[in-house]
């Protein structure tokens, strides 16, 4: 069966290759709990990424940090940790303490000793298959290992920057850096890595802010697949199955976190409701604040008018926009936000707060709403402005669906990284 599958990816990736005039480029995707299909759920955007990649003729291997066996799925070769204990990562461990600042050192030594046992895998995988440069996503703990194997291989390092790894909003602690121990770690990583690639202006100022320099940080925006995502899907089985056939529904698909905001949509529920029985929010997502979130939906009567689906399955994300009227992303920060563009690329406004990268997707008043951050009624206020001008909403909707076309295409984003890994492998 794996001979089978390396076969597999050894034609394709030639057949895709002479396709798409791609370089004959190998890379190892540093990504520690990416799944292995386009049905699971964690990591869904590397995957979609990796596995893209390889359609360009990219030979991609993904290195988990998983106990498991090498195995190929989607033409993409993941590898894993040979094993937990692991004598040579003490070795590279102690090798490594000079890399370290004061405050990093400060840590759970299982920590520091993990990210050695990780690194040390990416080094093995890299030399023994001769890869050409490391692509880490996340600054730490992926890009963190990963520059100890960039020091190691002496390949290239990219490194992919996605929100939580260098942004912070302190008020709902939310961003790693706020960590004196973890923000050091980060700092060398950004400064010694060969490329970043940031999807959004806001992440882009941070990151050249701790690099000190431009040059090697790439504004590339985070992409959809714009055919997967369309707005002539039929929504309808959504709505009857949740009971919501004759509805305007707002839909938000957020991890119930306090940095998505979810407290203000559904306290902006309320006030809309109160003007207009007819309205649904339907909320998809788990998180630790979902017991909070249902138990302000009681408080404020709203049981007829919010529904909580829970963790909505990837291939039927698509179908949940198309049951929607409008999508609402209250959220308090956020490096870019999937759910803006995967809205947009449906054909749906977006109401969407004032942060990160959300104000590098919605054009206010043209494709949806910009609201500030915490403020329900504002949110209110665009629902209803939406609910009472259904020729212009349809009209923002269609404006979103071009923007995403002409600019949040996954594949265009596919075109600038493989741009960015020829420039370091020459």
């Amino acid at each position: 069966m794996r001979l089978r599958g390396w076969l597999y990816t050894r034609a394709t990736r030639r057949r895709r290759m002479m396709e798409a005039g791609s370089s004959d480029i190998s890379v190892a995707i540093v990504s520690s709990v990416v799944g292995k299909s386009p049905r699971e759920v964690t990591y869904s955007f590397v995957f979609d990424e990796a596995y893209r990649l390889v359609q360009r003729g990219v030979n991609v291997h993904v290195v988990r940090a998983a106990v498991e066996e090498s195995s190929s799925s989607y033409g993409i070769n993941f590898h894993g940790i040979r094993r937990r204990v692991d004598a040579e990562a003490f070795v590279e461990l102690l090798k490594n303490l000079p890399l370290y600042s004061p405050f990093a050192l400060l840590r759970n030594p299982l920590m520091l000793y993990w990210e050695n046992l990780y690194a040390l895998n990416i080094s093995n995988v890299v030399e023994n298959l001769r890869i050409d440069l490391i692509h880490a996503h996340f600054a730490y703990p992926e890009g963190f290992s990963g520059l100890i194997a960039k020091r190691r291989t002496k390949k290239p390092l990219v490194v992919t920057l996605h929100g939580y790894d260098i942004l912070v909003e302190p008020s709902v602690k939310y961003g790693i850096r706020l960590s004196k121990r973890y923000d050091a770690l980060v700092r060398e990583v950004l400064v010694n890595a060969d490329a970043v690639i940031v999807a959004s202006r806001a992440v882009f100022e941070e990151a050249v802010k701790l690099r000190g320099r431009k040059s090697g940080t790439y504004l590339v925006h985070n992409g959809v697949d714009i055919k997967r995502f369309n707005p002539n899907l039929n929504g309808s089985l959504i709505r009857k199955r949740l009971g919501i056939e004759n509805k305007f529904v707002v839909f938000s698909a957020r991890h119930h976190r306090p940095v998505y905001g979810l407290e203000y949509l559904i306290k902006a529920a309320a006030l809309v409701v109160k003007l207009r029985s007819d309205v649904v929010f339907v909320i998809g997502g788990e998180g630790p604040l979902r017991t909070y979130h249902e138990k302000l939906v009681e408080m404020l009567n709203l049981e007829n008018n919010v529904i909580f689906t829970g963790r909505i399955p990837r291939d039927e994300m698509p179908h949940y926009y198309a049951a929607s009227d409008a999508v609402v992303v209250p959220s308090l920060q956020e490096a870019w936000s999937l759910v803006v563009t995967e809205a947009m690329a449906s054909g749906k406004p977006v109401v969407g707060t004032r942060v990160g990268g959300i104000v590098d997707q919605i054009i206010d008043g043209y494709n949806g709403f910009l609201v500030p951050p915490r403020d329900p009624k504002a949110i209110a206020e665009k629902i209803l402005w939406l609910i009472d001008n259904p020729d212009e909403a349809k009209r923002m909707g269609m404006n979103g669906r071009r923007l995403a076309e002409e600019k949040f295409d996954i594949e265009k984003r596919i075109e600038k990284i493989i741009g960015i890994y020829k420039e370091l492998v020459g």
